[in-house]
């Protein structure tokens, strides 16, 4: 009885009246329960109430994406306040007079998605990128166990694999994912890691969050399915994906509420935030958004794997420095990339009856100033040349670490470095690093 009035409670269900409609008894019956009078259900009575439970419990599972058959070609999504695609297109209107703008309106309209995707695929030798995840999921999964007697991997030990632990849930949340390739192979390790540790995990969730619906929905049903398929020993009440519409680094983070461990106890689970395909390098104020937004998400304790470009030793060696040059000769994928960087201000024109301007792009590096704080980075500044208005505008920033002193800046910033990997290109070149960073503190 104290079991079915608790749950009661948790599903919005506290009058007298209401609990009595869901049991399919009088309202003075429940007052018998409430004060002990009446203890236990007789059995029909019992019966009337577990199915009349389990009709909402199936409710609100439809409602959160959870056991949707995938025939039925469904894809919930959560939209946060002022992130829709109305939303972006205001704010756009709104800052577009500014002298930055930012990556984030991009890619929120399917056409700038698909040109983000050809140009990843394309220009940035994807492949070799997919392999170096790969490499860091074996590292940091490893469960070859150190001299204290815990797994070696970083992972391993977020998830209490490689020694007797008590059962963990885990949420995966990925800012800014795309397509959702690196996670879905992230996702897919993990799975094969539990899989051997039945009792270690109890739930998965997949967070994927961008604003982008076009490539939310992409990465939403990619993680989908491969739930469906390899469960990880976990049972599919134990699996969820909620992707959301957000914008990570400007909006509320109102999602944060809404997440699995929100209202777990301290020890009963932890979350991975995956930072991949250089969105760090992308935001505006890196120092801000790892305390005010970061900080929101990554508790002590959490987990943070951030997935940087890494700096040559000149600027002049990183292939993006030929778009520095104004002379070259355009080739297709950077005519791909230029036609990216005009695209929101060309669809802004004609969207305000106007017509097309004469814009260019212009790459130029900046080192040692406020577009490149953390030391030893530097920064490819992308900039739109509004010739008509005689004026540019800042589009997107993509910048270039060196590893090892922005480890040191993340343990000033409260992390502790546990795990370290340099990706290289198909010339042998370190063009891409990997940190896999604990939040210090008590949980």
């Amino acid at each position: 009885m104290e079991l079915f009035l608790a749950i009661a409670d948790e599903l919005g269900f506290q009058s007298d009246h209401d609990i009595a409609a869901l049991a399919d008894v009088g309202p003075e019956s429940v007052g018998n329960w409430r004060t002990g009078a009446v203890k236990e259900f007789k059995k029909q009575k019992f019966q009337a109430a577990l199915a009349t439970l389990r009709v909402q419990l199936q409710a609100l599972s439809a409602q959160a994406g959870l056991g949707l058959d995938h025939d039925l070609g469904l894809s919930p999504l959560e939209i946060e306040h002022g992130s829709s695609p109305s939303d972006l297109h205001r704010q756009f209107r709104d800052q577009v007079g500014y002298d930055y703008l930012g990556h984030r309106f991009l890619y929120f309209e399917p056409q700038g998605a698909l040109a983000w995707e050809r140009l990843i695929k394309v220009g940035y030798e994807q492949d070799s990128w997919l392999s170096g995840v790969e490499e860091c999921c074996e590292r940091f999964l490893s469960t070859v166990r150190e001299s204290g007697g815990g797994a070696k991997g970083p992972l391993a030990k977020l998830l209490g694999l490689g020694r007797r632990e008590r059962a963990r849930g885990l949420e995966v949340i990925s800012l800014g994912p795309g397509e959702g390739g690196k996670e879905a192979r992230i996702l897919q390790h993990i799975m094969r890691a539990l899989d051997g540790n039945r009792s270690r995990a109890r739930y998965l969730s997949y967070v994927p969050v961008d604003v982008s619906i076009a490539l939310l929905l992409k990465a939403a049903g990619t993680a989908r399915d491969l739930f469906a398929n390899k469960s990880g020993g976990l049972s599919r009440a134990r699996l969820s994906v909620l992707p959301v519409c957000a914008d990570f680094e400007e909006g509320s983070l109102a999602f944060a509420s809404r997440l699995r461990g929100e209202s777990s106890k301290p020890g009963d689970e932890r979350r991975l935030v995956l930072f991949l395909g250089n969105v760090l390098g992308n935001v505006r104020d890196e120092e801000m958004f790892v305390k005010q937004k970061l900080g929101k998400l990554v508790r002590p304790g959490d987990a943070l794997w951030v997935e940087v470009g890494l700096r040559s030793p000149r600027p002049e060696d990183d292939p993006l420095f030929e778009l520095t040059m104004p002379d070259r000769e355009e080739t297709a994928g950077q005519a791909n990339r230029r036609l990216l960087l005009e695209g929101p201000y060309r669809r802004y024109l004609v969207a305000s009856g106007r017509a097309a301007g004469d814009l260019d792009l212009r790459i130029r590096v900046r080192k040692q100033d406020g577009s490149s704080r953390v030391p030893g980075s530097y920064n490819f500044c992308h900039d739109l040349l509004i010739r008509d208005e005689g004026r540019s505008v800042t589009m997107l920033y993509s910048r270039r670490y060196d590893l090892a002193q922005l480890g040191a800046w993340f343990e000033a910033m409260g992390y502790a470095v546990e795990g370290i990997h340099r990706s290289k290109d198909s010339q042998g070149r370190s063009r891409v690093g990997h940190l896999f960073l604990r939040r210090v503190g008590t949980p």
